[in-house]
C-alpha cells in the first residue's frame, strides 16, 4: 500500500468513526427524548384511474362539499356514487365518507353500517384503516367504550401512519377519560401529541390535556406528571397547577417553589402572569396579618373631640367589647394629629411595621386626602371617613363611607317624584359652601326626572329677615305697589320648597313663609334638618316636611335599635351620625374579612367592591365602581310635632 492509498484508507476510517458516532447521538436522541419519533406517513388518497368515468364529476363535487363542511350535500352525493357504482374502491371510499359524515352528526348506529360496508380485503390500504378508526370512533360515541378499545388495540399493531396513530391514541385516550382514567388518558393523549395529530387536532388534544391538568388528577398525579414531563409540554400547565393546589391547601413555601421552576423554565407561558400574581400573593401572606385592621384618627389636636367619638364606635364594631371573643380582629390605632404629614406616615407604619390588611380613616379632608395618596402607593385599602368629593378618584385602594350630598340629593328627588309625585321645585337656599353645592345637585336631579325648577333665590348667611327673598320666588315683589300692598297675594307655581339648611335656619324662615301665606306646599331639606331643634317651633309651620339621613336615633329598625342599645352599654352615651358611620366602616371591613375569602390586600379591595347591599346602621350600602358608599338613606317627615321615619 503506497504512502497515498494508506491516506485515503485512514480517511476513509476516520469518516466513518464519525459517521458511527452520528449515528449513536441519534439513536439516543431518539430514545432519550420523548416527543422525538420516525414518523410513517401515509396518503389516505384514491387514484383517478379508480374513479369510473360515470362517476367522476360526482365525486369531485362530493369531496369538495365534504371538505367545505357541507355534510348534507356530500352524503347525498355519495349515496349517489353507491347507486351507480355499488363495489370497489370508489365504492369503499364513499362508504367511508358517509360514515364519517354521519359521525359528525352523531348519527352513530347509521355511521357503524356504512363503515362496516368496507371490505377486509382493502387491508393494508389507508382507506381499511380510517374506516376502522371510525368505527372506534362510533363505538365511543354509543358509549360502547370496549368494542371500541378492542379496535384501537387490532389498530396500534398494524403499519399505518403517524397521523392515524395519533388519533386512535387521542381516541384511547377519550376512552379512558370518560372511565374517569384520567392520568392514563393523560398519557395517551401525549403519545397522540408525539405522533403529530396535525394542526387542527392537536389543539383539541392540548385542550383535552390542559383540562385535565385543571381539574382531574390528584396531587401525587400531577407530582409524577412533572417528573415525567420534566420541561417539556404541558410542564409549565402541571406545575402551575401543583402550585395552586400546594397553595390552596396552605403549603405555601412548597407552592412558591413550584412556582419558581414554573416560571424559570416558562417565563412565557399563557399562564405566567398568574404564576407571578399567585407568587406575590404568597410572599404577602407572609407579611400581612389578615386579622389586622388599622385605624387612623384625629386623637390629639382640635379635631379630636370627633375622633374620640369615631374611636369609640369603632372598637364596639371590631369586637372589643364582645365578651364572647368570637371576632380574631386586631385593631392598630394610629394618631393624625389633625395633621396631613402624620396622617401619611401612620399608614406608612401601619402598612409596613404593623402589616395590617386594611384601614379605616382618618376623618377629615386633608388628613384624608394625603393618608389616600399613601395608601394607593403602598397597595393598601383604605376606608376613609369624609365628606371630600373626589377622594376615591385617587386610585382603587381608597374607598369613602360617608353621608355625601349627592347621596342625600338622589334619595331626597327619587322619593318626592316616585312616592309623592311632585314634579316643580322652588329653591331658597344660603349662600355659602355647602347651600351652593345642594342647590346645584338638587337642579340637576329634578331635571334628570324631568321635572322643573321654578325659581331659585339666595340669601346672605347672616340675615335674619327673609321677605325680599320669599317675596321673590312667589312673585309677591312684582304684584305690590303702595296702594295695594296689602291686597296682594302669593303666586305659587310650585309643589315643593327645596331649603339645604340647618334646622337653625328654618326656625327663622318656616314662620316668615307662614307670613307671607306660602303654605300648603311640600317642605324639603337636608340632613341637617335632623335635630330635636327643629321642633322648638309651632309645628305646624313644618308640618309634613320632609328630609334625608344616613342615621335615625329614633328609627324602629331591629338592627339600629339593637346598635343603638349596645353603644349605650358600652359607652354610657347615645350615638350620632359620625358615630354610625364609623361603626358601619369598620364592621364592612370585619364582615370581608371574616365571612368572604380574603387574606391579603387585594383581596380585601376586590370583595369591597364586590359587597352587596350590607345591613349597615347609616342604610344598605354597597360600593360602586369607584369605590365610594352607595347606600339607601331614612326618609324622615315631621308629624304632629315629631321626627318620624317614613322609609
Amino acid at each position: 500500500m503506497n504512502w497515498a492509498d494508506k491516506r485515503t484508507n485512514e480517511t476513509m476510517i476516520r469518516l466513518q468513526k464519525i459517521v458511527f458516532t452520528a449515528f449513536i447521538a441519534l439513536v439516543l436522541i431518539l430514545e432519550g427524548c420523548a416527543g422525538i419519533y420516525m414518523k410513517r406517513e401515509e396518503i389516505l388518497q384514491i387514484l383517478p384511474d379508480e374513479i369510473p368515468r360515470e362517476v367522476s364529476l360526482t365525486f369531485r363535487n362530493a369531496e369538495e362539499a365534504f371538505k367545505g363542511g357541507q355534510n348534507d350535500r356530500a352524503l347525498t352525493l355519495f349515496g349517489e356514487i353507491l347507486e351507480r357504482v355499488p363495489q370497489g374502491k370508489v365504492a369503499s371510499w364513499a362508504h367511508l365518507r358517509r360514515g364519517e359524515l354521519l359521525l359528525r352528526d352523531e348519527r352513530y348506529r347509521e355511521s357503524l353500517e356504512e363503515l362496516h360496508a368496507v371490505p377486509e380485503r382493502f387491508r393494508g390500504d389507508p382507506l381499511y384503516y380510517e374506516a376502522q378508526y371510525t368505527i372506534a370512533a362510533s363505538y365511543h360515541g354509543l358509549v360502547m367504550y370496549d368494542k371500541s378499545e378492542e379496535i384501537i388495540k387490532r389498530l396500534a399493531k398494524e403499519d399505518i401512519s403517524s397521523r392515524l396513530r395519533a388519533q386512535i391514541f387521542s381516541l384511547y385516550g377519550d376512552n379512558l377519560a370518560v372511565r374517569g382514567k384520567n392520568y392514563d388518558a393523560l398519557l395517551f393523549y401525549l403519545k397522540s401529541l408525539r405522533e403529530g395529530p396535525g394542526k387542527d387536532r392537536e389543539s383539541s388534544v392540548k385542550k383535552r390535556i390542559e383540562t385535565i391538568i385543571e381539574d382531574r388528577l390528584t396531587l401525587d398525579e400531577l407530582e409524577d406528571a412533572a417528573k415525567m414531563s420534566r420541561i417539556r409540554y404541558p410542564s409549565g400547565y402541571i406545575l402551575y397547577r401543583l402550585a395552586r393546589i400546594q397553595y390552596e391547601r396552605g403549603n405555601f413555601e412548597e407552592s412558591a417553589s413550584s412556582l419558581n421552576k414554573f416560571l424559570l423554565y416558562h417565563f412565557g407561558h399563557p399562564l405566567a402572569e398568574r404564576g407571578r400574581d399567585l407568587r406575590q400573593r404568597i410572599s404577602e401572606i407572609g407579611t400581612t396579618d389578615r386579622y389586622a385592621i388599622g385605624c387612623i384618627l384625629p386623637l390629639t389636636g382640635r379635631y379630636s373631640v370627633y375622633g374620640e367619638r369615631a374611636l369609640d364606635a369603632i372598637i364596639l364594631a371590631v369586637g372589643v367589647f364582645d365578651s364572647r371573643g368570637e371576632i380574631p380582629v386586631k385593631l392598630i390605632i394610629e394618631d393624625s394629629k389633625s395633621d396631613p404629614i402624620a396622617a401619611r406616615k401612620a399608614v406608612e407604619k401601619l402598612a409596613k411595621e404593623d402589616n395590617v390588611i386594611g384601614i379605616v380613616g382618618p376623618l377629615g379632608s386633608t388628613t384624608s386626602i394625603e393618608a389616600a395618596k399613601e395608601a394607593q402607593r403602598i397597595g393598601i385599602p383604605i376606608l376613609t371617613l369624609t365628606q371630600k368629593e373626589g377622594i376615591t378618584e385617587t386610585g382603587d385602594y381608597v374607598f369613602r363611607n360617608f353621608l355625601t350630598s349627592t347621596m342625600q340629593i338622589k334619595s331626597l328627588v327619587k322619593y318626592t317624584f316616585e312616592n309623592l309625585g311632585l314634579t316643580s321645585f322652588a329653591i331658597l337656599y344660603p349662600d355659602d359652601s355647602y347651600g351652593t353645592e345642594m342647590m346645584n345637585l338638587f337642579w340637576d336631579e329634578v331635571v334628570n326626572y324631568g321635572g322643573e325648577i321654578r325659581g331659585v333665590e339666595f340669601y346672605d348667611t347672616a340675615q335674619t329677615d327673609f321677605g325680599k327673598e320669599i317675596k321673590s320666588i312667589v312673585h309677591l315683589d312684582s304684584q305690590e305697589t303702595e296702594e295695594n300692598s296689602e291686597e296682594a297675594e302669593p303666586f305659587i307655581d310650585f309643589d315643593a320648597l327645596f331649603i339645604p339648611d340647618s334646622a337653625s335656619r328654618i326656625l327663622m324662615i318656616a314662620p316668615q313663609l307662614a307670613f307671607y301665606d306660602v303654605t300648603n306646599i311640600q317642605l324639603l331639606g337636608t340632613s341637617r334638618w335632623n335635630s330635636p331643634e327643629l321642633l322648638d317651633i309651632d309645628s305646624k309651620n313644618i308640618e309634613g316636611a320632609i328630609f334625608t339621613d344616613g342615621f335615625f336615633l329614633e328609627s324602629d329598625s331591629p338592627l339600629v335599635r339593637e346598635f343603638i342599645d349596645r353603644f349605650y352599654t358600652a359607652l354610657g352615651r347615645e350615638p350620632g351620625n359620625l358615630e354610625a358611620l364609623a361603626y358601619d366602616a369598620a364592621r364592612i371591613i370585619v364582615t370581608v374579612m371574616t365571612e368572604m375569602h380574603t387574606e391579603v390586600r387585594g383581596d380585601l379591595r376586590d370583595n369591597l367592591l364586590l359587597l352587596e347591599d350590607y345591613p349597615g346602621i347609616t342604610g344598605i350600602t354597597s360600593f360602586s365602581e369607584t369605590g365610594d358608599a352607595e347606600k339607601t338613606l331614612y326618609i324622615l317627615m315631621v308629624s304632629d310635632n315629631e321626627i318620624e321615619q317614613i322609609q
